[in-house]
């Protein structure tokens, strides 16, 4: 999806139904001034003679080159009755191409690609992957060739076959809760024949009726290079990359010239008022308003706006709806960018049990006060600095940076586009707010400039596209050296350094987890674990957010299976004083009772989605089948509805006083600092904690799965049944655990996996299936997940069971198969690691499973040193196809009987809480 500038997105947030009012007033945070260098990307800007824009970034702080390629058509290119083309495309572009008559995402595969995908929304397409630099030109050639030879390539089974997968994806989209709420807002918004107005997936009698020469006129009219931009960011010259680009695209013919709209913002006569049924735990309101069009100053502002009214805890809306009023249990505000004109929306998901129109009227007394009144100094101090610490943030990867420049080189005319946006926003004064809030509840007129279509011309190639560029040798990966201190009160402390971006991620990691749950108490680990920055004994939560966002800091919390998890990202700069509020809510939260009332309501309402979404349906019900619901890994994170009602604010205070001690923690630091500056700041902050180690968790023993059972769980009218195949296999610490992540990837974890080339290339009954094997400290599951049409659960379940007998020794991985995965498997990792939150993540790996600290160092090694032999022997030892469960999520009335045919074990019917069903 295209990215947002300024798009505020309040994430679901718990407080108190009362709150106290705030210690102190609030008071305006001190502002560095905006200065662009801070955020410029040095880039240069190149047009070969056919057209095609280049804009190069050039970083070579790890070998890897982000591909990034725009081209400026999606769904609004379209016309009524012919829907739907912009997106089915971009399918097409990863089945290969008329001179590699071979599979993309394969080719992918094979060279080692990480972040690699193709989008499209109503104004653009793109595609984009970040591959080490052994195998740029190869990716440049590939990127090339469906760019300018596809079109002879395309077939009637082609067509067919993807035409298929993508409505099973709509299938899946609109199977999901809430799932059909956007088309219908974009049909009431915009007029019939507006291209916003209908979805981007289009509709599925316009797919079906899509003929082979309707594609192939859309791709000759589409996709020339003078309607595309490609960035490169990275480890690449600007010279280079211009050889490189002109080599593999210059000798494209350009495409014809393309009238083009720039603004259609529509205007309502009225209020318009609608209403539609789902099958969803709570009940929502959308508010939509037209807004300016992507480039406007006034978005930016109109952005803040929605910031100030739900981008934090202290938000209007928010601090309103949920906190105080307790009408509410999430609040979100943003602007939808969009070329021909945005949208400002706002959603409101009302707490059970409360009046829609109660939840309406304040959020209209809200927003009324806030258009009225502006926001106050303070409030868009606030908001500014989150603002931009966010995008600072963001750009710390190079897909992003590439993706920025090629959006802005697209839409904006200059790949610095971007620049004047986040100039004016940052400028914007409370007045300026307060006007563009005010004006553009309104919609405003359409301008339409024609300009004259420019002579264009092709470079000469001697180009033999007929030969496949060779792939370099991957280049070596060099993991940072784990760097350990402790401090003075036997906190253990682990440091990788990274100086690319002066950001530092902190992760303060508690040897907990859900497994220190028992299960008279099961989701207290979790409860309390989300009541950390809702309060502390010396700041209330509206306090503690604002000094976060003040600091450009932003802090959370996670739950694993056995670590429990606070997380600080924090600039370099503002480093100390954001520990000090790290340590704060980490030793001293407040656990006040309304605090906690609340956020057990929150939890309720979370439990009753996630028992509404199949998958995550399946995966609370899975784990009590495999492991048992009394033991350890066999409880949801979250608890159940009524060990949850159970719980007392006691309890979870009770929770934190046993499991948060010094001698059990961790404090995992990657980022733009060293040991000489962190350890002062955390002696500072976490020095004074006392209280040795928390009890030993119990450990889990080893069990084997109870197989050949089925378990059935009914969702009416559901258009996709989600099939999950399970069982328990291997503790931790096996010879064969690197082998195991080979066949995994191979079997279910990317998109040219066996189980996706099943289920979705081959017979386009899925959007998408996976494999994995989950990741505890003790003993692991093997799972499988597998969305399908409805008419196929029964046919699927046995290509599913086939496919796990076939990488359990039916099927061994060798020959070429197992060159491509090895290949990928070494390649990937030059962009495996290129995020400070995947350095966290190998920390935390290592720190649960108690890895060595050159574990990831010599990964690379002892991978490459891994035969098809070790691989066989690893998926015999850990798939045992006789021991799995089967759970299906789907309409029981049509796949009941088929299931039952199997004849597969015994089938037992199951309520949304795993119990049988009396029938």
């Amino acid at each position: 999806m295209k990215q947002k500038l300024w798009l505020s997105v309040a994430l679901p947030l718990v407080l108190a139904t009362h709150m106290a009012p705030p210690l102190h007033a609030a008071t305006p945070v001190a502002q560095a001034p905006f200065q662009r260098s801070t955020y410029a990307l040095k880039q240069q800007k190149f047009v070969l003679k056919n057209g095609l824009t280049l804009v190069v970034h050039e970083d070579h702080s790890v070998p890897v080159v982000a591909v990034n390629l725009w081209y400026h058509v999606g769904s609004r290119n379209e016309q009524r009755g012919k829907t739907g083309f912009a997106h089915l495309f971009e399918h097409f572009f990863f089945n290969g191409s008329e001179n590699y008559p071979h599979g993309f995402r394969e080719a992918m595969d094979d060279l080692g690609a990480n972040n690699r995908n193709g989008t499209t929304n109503g104004d653009r397409t793109n595609f984009y992957e970040d591959v080490p630099v052994s195998a740029l030109e190869r990716t440049l050639y590939l990127e090339s060739d469906r760019m300018g030879y596809l079109g002879n390539y395309i077939s009637k089974e082609m067509l067919e076959r993807e035409r298929g997968v993508v409505q099973n994806e709509k299938r899946q989209g609109e199977n999901q809760p809430y799932g059909r709420v956007w088309q219908e807002i974009s049909a009431q918004m915009y007029p019939y024949s507006h291209p916003y107005s209908w979805s981007t997936i289009g509709s599925m009698d316009d797919l079906n009726a899509a003929s082979l020469d309707d594609i192939k006129q859309w791709y000759r009219s589409y996709y020339g290079p003078n309607n595309a931009v490609i960035a490169l960011a990275g480890d690449i010259t600007p010279e280079r990359a211009l050889a490189l680009v002109t080599q593999y695209f210059g000798a494209i013919p350009p495409g014809p010239p393309l009238p083009r709209t720039q603004r259609w913002i529509p205007r309502l006569d009225s209020d318009i008022r609608s209403e539609m049924e789902d099958r969803v735990p709570q009940a929502r309101i959308y508010r939509s308003y037209h807004a300016p069009a992507v480039g406007d100053p006034e978005l930016g502002r109109l952005s803040l706006l929605a910031e100030v009214l739900a981008g934090s805890k202290s938000a209007r809306l928010e601090r309103r709806l949920v906190y105080e009023k307790g009408l509410a249990t999430a609040v979100n505000a943003g602007v939808n960018d969009a070329e021909l004109g945005s949208t400002f929306n706002i959603i409101v998901t009302v707490k059970p049990g409360v009046a829609p129109a109660d939840a309406e009227r304040e959020m209209d007394n809200v927003l009324r006060e806030l258009l009225a009144q502006g926001p106050t100094a303070a409030e868009l101090a606030r908001v500014k600095t989150s603002s931009l610490a966010a995008f600072a943030r963001a750009n710390e990867r190079l897909g992003r940076r590439a993706d920025l420049l090629a959006e802005n080189a697209t839409f904006g005319a200059t790949p610095e586009a971007y620049l004047d946006q986040l100039e004016a926003a940052a400028r914007a004064t409370p007045e300026q707010v307060k006007r563009s809030g005010a004006a553009w509840l309104n919609a405003h007129s359409h301008t339409m400039t024609v300009k004259p279509f420019a002579q264009l011309a092709v470079e000469k190639s001697t180009l033999d596209r007929k030969l496949l560029p060779a792939l370099g040798t991957p280049p070596e990966v060099a993991f940072p050296a784990i760097e350990r201190a402790q401090l003075k009160n036997g906190v253990k402390v682990v440091l990788l350094q990274r100086h690319t971006a002066p950001i530092v991620n902190v992760t303060l990691a508690l040897d907990a987890g859900s497994a220190s749950d028992s299960s008279a108490k099961a989701g207290a680990a979790s409860l309390a674990m989300d009541l950390l920055d809702k309060g502390t004994r010396t700041r209330n939560a509206f306090q503690l957010s604002d000094a976060l966002e003040s600091l450009g800091a932003q802090m959370s919390a996670a739950t694993l299976a056995d670590l429990s998890l606070l997380r600080l990202q924090s600039t370099a700069g503002n480093l100390a004083p954001s520990l000090a509020l790290m340590a704060d809510a980490a030793l001293r939260p407040a656990f006040a009772d309304a605090l906690f009332t609340q956020q057990q309501q929150r939890r309720l309402a979370q439990i009753a989605q996630e028992k509404a979404q199949p998958t995550s349906l399946a995966m609370r019900i899975v784990p009590g089948i495999l492991y048992g619901a009394d033991r350890t890994y066999g409880r949801p994170a979250s608890g159940d509805a009524d060990s949850v009602s159970r719980l007392t604010r006691d309890d979870v205070a009770q929770w934190h006083a046993s499991w948060f001690k010094p001698g059990s923690a961790t404090i995992v630091v990657s980022g733009d600092t060293t040991l000489a500056q962190l350890m002062p700041a955390l002696e500072a902050s976490f020095g004074a904690w006392q209280g040795g180690s928390a009890p030993a968790k119990p450990a889990a023993a080893p069990a084997r799965t109870a197989g050949k059972r089925v378990f059935l769980i009914d969702k009416p009218d559901a258009p996709q049944s989600t099939i999950v195949a399970a069982q328990l296999t291997q503790l931790q610490g096996q010879p064969e655990d690197l082998a195991m992540e080979p066949v995994m990837q191979n079997f279910g974890g990317m998109a040219t996996s066996r189980l996706n080339r099943n289920l979705r290339l081959d017979k386009h009954w899925s959007y998408g299936t996976s494999g994995q094997l989950t990741n505890p400290r003790g003993q692991r599951a093997l799972l499988v997940v597998a969305p399908v049409q409805t008419d196929k659960t029964r046919e699927a379940m046995v290509e599913v069971a086939k496919e796990i007998r076939g990488v359990a020794g039916e099927r061994p991985l060798q020959g070429e198969e197992f060159n491509s995965i090895m290949r990928n498997m070494g390649a990937r990792l030059a962009g495996r690691f290129e995020t400070l939150a995947a350095l966290d993540s190998a920390a935390l790996t290592s720190l649960n499973l108690g890895l060595p600290d050159d574990y990831w160092s010599g990964y690379s090694a002892r991978l490459r040193q891994l035969a098809p032999a070790q691989l066989a022997g690893a998926a015999a030892k850990f798939v045992q196809p006789d021991d799995l469960v089967w759970v299906v999520i789907g309409d029981l009335r049509k796949i009941e009987a088929g299931v039952r045919e199997l004849g597969w074990g015994e089938v037992t019917v199951l309520d949304t809480d795993g119990k049988p069903v009396a029938r």
